[in-house]
């Protein structure tokens, strides 16, 4: 069973990192706005994450954190420091290697990066680079290769941590890496008016933060049995577990690696669309990764070890239980944030980013974005548990065949959607007039307006128009690609267990009742969002953020009176659970004044 005590306060943790995330970004939009200047920070340190997400946050949940579990229950702690020791010296090396070889190379994959005249003809579009761009870009991505290392030793120390049951800390690393960011931020770019510069230090510095807030825990727990002997390198590659952590993280590196593809791809198309357009998505991708952080994340995470060790003793029946548990908890928090997203976006925009630098323009590129991303907040919650589940049952050869489906979507996706996005102003008009003249139109004439729909369309999908909105495609290619994934997830979970884990009466019924609840809600919502917003002035924040508060708290009425009626599992269990905690405060507060 998913420990909802424990998924509760790793989220209230979450829920902090996200706030401060916000703050974060706000910061940046007041100082930058979505500009070509921010654009280049963004592509800058898309190689940076790349290294990061590849070597190490491929490796963490597919393969060190199963493994630090086996090596735990059965060989106890002194093994688990000396597999710690190993396992990081193993992968810090790589990072080391990677980072010294890129900081080497920049220029040229700079060059190909921003500057691909390939890529230029294959898409169709013109680059929207200036003089100097380039050594911009060199300069700010080799600061940020500081940072994959210390974050990746930072996560090496979280994995083994959550290993040892110890959420609470390892959770506040990532707040700790949002403070510096903001403080320093304020600092380099407010006050000594360093620019993009400034905050490519902020990121750096942000994450010696996340590094140094979990050293003090893991040191107590490291030294409980003395530190490990130094090993040579040829004994720890004869080390069985070192070599099954690289047999089973090597399939997922390379899914990730193929994820990241998709990023550069589509930072390349970026820079064919209009200046600020990749600034406006990064902007909503942060707003829209909130519930799938703080709900997906901490399920998954306190998920992760349970699935892990009933895997390894392949107990399929409870591993059923506690996946259906952590997807239907997931899904009863995810869903109506969704809908508020969707009928909330234009206020939550201008609430979170609206200051300084940032204009009206970028809010509706900006909540464009994110609606069309939200389509994506289901599919990826999904496949943080799915991922989780291959993990624990130790293949890690799935999640990277649905990976490479998932590239190939995405990459014709992006291509044929950014250009359909970029006549945002024309096919509007031509769907009307399609429209028109098929009402007016004889039987006869029908087919050749259907023939000219689709010759239009063709047309639309591998033309470059004018239109900034082209960014929406971006957003549409992340949506369909999570999607088609997480239904490819269950129908491969459902092959490799003697046990049908997805079911219709325990799975896919409660996500189907959840789903109809949630969309009475999103209707009720915008019929209070269009009466709030004809009668206040929301040219002013405080009735923006009235409007906003008001139409959420209608929201979440609706959802848990629906919860009620409809006797969702997970409302009765977090109902009892907050009576409980309600009911203990008493208990206490009576014995403090007796």
């Amino acid at each position: 069973m998913v420990k909802k005590n424990g998924v509760v306060s790793v989220m209230g943790l979450l829920l902090i990192t996200k706030i401060l995330g916000f703050i974060k970004l706000r910061i940046i939009a007041q100082l930058f706005g979505a500009t070509h200047d921010l654009d280049i920070f963004w592509a800058a340190f898309t190689i940076p994450d790349m290294i990061f997400l590849v070597i190490v946050g491929g490796s963490i949940n597919a393969a060190i954190i199963p493994i630090f579990s086996d090596i735990l229950y059965d060989k106890g702690k002194k093994r688990l420091d000396e597999l710690f020791s190993k396992i990081t010296f193993v992968f810090s090396s790589v990072l080391i290697i990677l980072t010294i070889l890129l900081f080497i190379f920049t220029p040229q994959l700079a060059q190909w990066l921003i500057c691909s005249n390939k890529a230029e003809v294959l898409l169709g579009a013109s680059s929207n680079l200036v003089a100097g761009d380039v050594s911009r870009f060199t300069n700010i991505m080799r600061i940020g290769l500081i940072s994959p290392f210390i974050l990746g030793l930072s996560s090496f120390i979280t994995a083994y941590l959550q290993v040892r049951k110890q959420f609470f800390v390892t959770s506040l690393a990532p707040i700790f890496h949002n403070l510096g960011i903001i403080v320093f931020s304020i600092v380099f770019v407010g006050f000594f008016d360093r620019g993009i510069y400034g905050l490519a230090w902020a990121s750096v510095i942000g994450s010696f933060f996340h590094l140094g807030v979990q050293i003090p825990l893991f040191l107590k727990y490291y030294k409980e049995n003395d530190l490990p002997p130094l090993f040579s390198i040829k004994e720890i590659f004869k080390d069985s577990a070192v070599v099954k952590a690289i047999k089973l993280a090597t399939p997922r590196i390379l899914s990730i690696l193929g994820e990241q593809f998709n990023v550069i791809v589509n930072t390349v198309i970026s820079f064919t669309l209009t200046p600020g357009t990749l600034s406006a998505y990064k902007f909503a991708y942060s707003l829209h990764m909130v519930p799938i952080n703080i709900i997906g994340s901490a399920v998954a995470q306190v998920s992760l070890p349970d699935l892990a060790k009933v895997g390894k003793h392949e107990d399929k029946v409870e591993f059923k239980k506690i996946l259906d548990n952590a997807l239907q908890f997931s899904m009863y928090l995810v869903l109506p944030l969704v809908a508020m997203i969707v009928i909330l976006r234009l206020p939550i925009v201008r609430l979170t980013y609206g200051t300084g630098e940032f204009n009206w323009q970028d809010t509706l590129l900006t909540s464009m974005s994110l609606v069309l991303l939200s389509m994506s907040i289901i599919g990826q919650t999904i496949m943080q548990i799915v991922m989780r589940a291959f993990y624990a049952l130790k293949d890690t050869w799935k999640p990277l065949i649905i990976s490479l489906i998932g590239i190939a979507i995405n990459l014709a996706s992006v291509y044929f959607l950014t250009n359909f996005f970029s006549h945002y102003y024309d096919w509007r008009i031509i769907v009307q007039q399609i429209f028109y003249q098929i009402s007016h139109a004889n039987g006869a004439g029908v087919l050749p307006v259907v023939q000219s729909f689709f010759v239009d369309l063709s047309e639309w999908m591998t033309t470059r128009g004018d239109s900034p909105l082209a960014i929406g495609g971006l957003a549409v290619g992340v949506s369909m690609t999570y999607v088609i994934e997480s239904i490819i997830g269950f129908i491969y979970l459902n092959k490799i267990t003697s046990v049908k884990l997805i079911t219709w009466e325990s799975t896919l019924k409660p996500l189907f009742i959840k789903l109809l609840n949630t969309l009475i809600m999103g209707i009720g919502m915008y019929f209070v969002f269009k009466i709030f917003d004809l009668q206040l002035d929301t040219t002013r924040t405080i009735w923006v953020a009235l409007l906003t508060a008001g139409t959420a708290l209608y929201g979440s009425i609706s959802y848990l009176l629906g919860s009620y009626l409809f006797k969702i599992k997970e409302f009765e269990s977090i109902k009892k659970y907050l009576v409980g905690i309600i009911k203990s405060f008493i208990i206490k507060l009576k014995k403090k004044n007796a």
